[in-house]
């Protein structure tokens, strides 16, 4: 007898992109979905509304039969949540601060609504439907507009204190270092992230360095992007631009001494890494994994498994409409 299929809405709700998912729980299947550029500098009423239209833009285009309605939501967005008051604290990729997320969906939907860090969220993804079965402990960590942790600890999500656990993005690397969004200087986000590539390629580009982007990256980022597309700087990288190449090694670099911290630290059985730069640049996986491995103890070095996301883009949408099914009372047999 074939399994009943149980839907719920994920939504992602990154610095760069908002994605909206109808999900299939039983079986980690994306049904339909919908995305747009987040467009944080537009406001947080903006980024509200654009979260509601690509949600029913979801669901509209899943065509659920009429008795298989979505029985929850769930969001992961990136910032500091109050997981309980489904509020984002403060979230200096977005521009939003004290956002009520939880409100805004169950007002709209009528249904239970789960709000959680979108790399914890994605964590849960994986661990259900990706990369993380079969690990019992392992860590999520994702390179976007900014960098983002998530933590399974003995099968279940690990949060911490204060509900931060996790976020390797603001783990400091150059004390006194470069600013970071977040207000600190030196953390890792502030050299491994989209969005410090992109400030490296264009500071050298202004002083006068020669690269393929130069009249690419200027419109682009014109044209209301704030950081270069993955896929440029892997075209850039295909094209052997010298100052894309110099500029994407060091982000590596960072990030393996980041990676090798966690893997001293936590000694977790994995690292999943996810997010458009890992999944597009293939040379910044293997740098960073090979810094991690020459960096980290000898022993963690050798065991820990360093893996990329295999649900890709949908890591995090297939975690949040878990997440949210678990609010509703759905239970995950390896949870």
């Amino acid at each position: 007898m074939a399994k009943q299929k149980v839907y719920a809405l994920g939504i992602d709700l990154g610095g760069t992109k908002t994605l909206a998912a109808v999900v299939d729980i039983t079986t980690g299947e994306v049904v339909a979905s919908a995305r747009k550029r987040t467009r944080a500098e537009k406001g947080q009423e903006f980024v509200s509304q654009r979260i509601l239209t690509l949600s029913a833009m979801a669901i509209e285009d899943a065509k659920l039969p009429a008795d298989a309605g979505i029985v929850a939501v769930g969001a992961g967005a990136a910032g500091q949540i109050d997981r309980q008051a489904g509020v984002v604290v403060d979230a200096p990729n977005l521009g939003v601060k004290d956002m009520q997320l939880g409100d805004l969906i169950n007002r709209q939907f009528g249904k239970p609504v789960a709000v959680g860090n979108d790399v914890e969220v994605a964590a849960l993804g994986e661990y259900l439907y990706g990369s993380g079965q079969g690990f019992h402990t392992f860590m999520c960590v994702f390179v976007g507009t900014g960098i983002g942790g998530g933590i399974v600890q003995n099968g279940r999500l690990y949060t911490g204190l204060s509900g931060t656990a996790g976020e390797i993005g603001h783990m400091t690397i150059d004390a006194g270092g470069r600013l970071c969004p977040c207000g600190s200087r030196g953390c890792l986000e502030a050299y491994a992230s989209r969005t410090a590539i992109t400030k490296a390629i264009m500071s050298e580009i202004h002083h006068g360095r020669s690269s393929i982007l130069a009249d690419d990256a200027e419109h682009q980022l014109k044209e209301g992007e704030t950081i270069i597309r993955s896929g440029t700087l892997a075209n850039a990288i295909s094209h052997k631009d010298a100052l894309v190449i110099e500029c994407v090694t060091e982000a590596a670099d960072y990030l393996g001494y980041g990676l090798a911290s966690v893997m001293n630290l936590f000694n977790p059985e994995s690292i999943i890494l996810g997010g458009g730069v890992i999944e597009s640049i293939d040379v910044l996986f293997e740098r960073a994994v090979h810094r991690a491995r020459i960096t980290a103890l000898s022993k963690p070095a050798r065991d820990t498994k360093i893996v990329r996301a295999r649900l890709g883009d949908f890591s995090g949408v297939v975690g949040a409409a878990c997440l949210g099914a678990q609010k509703a009372g759905y239970t995950f047999p390896i949870v």
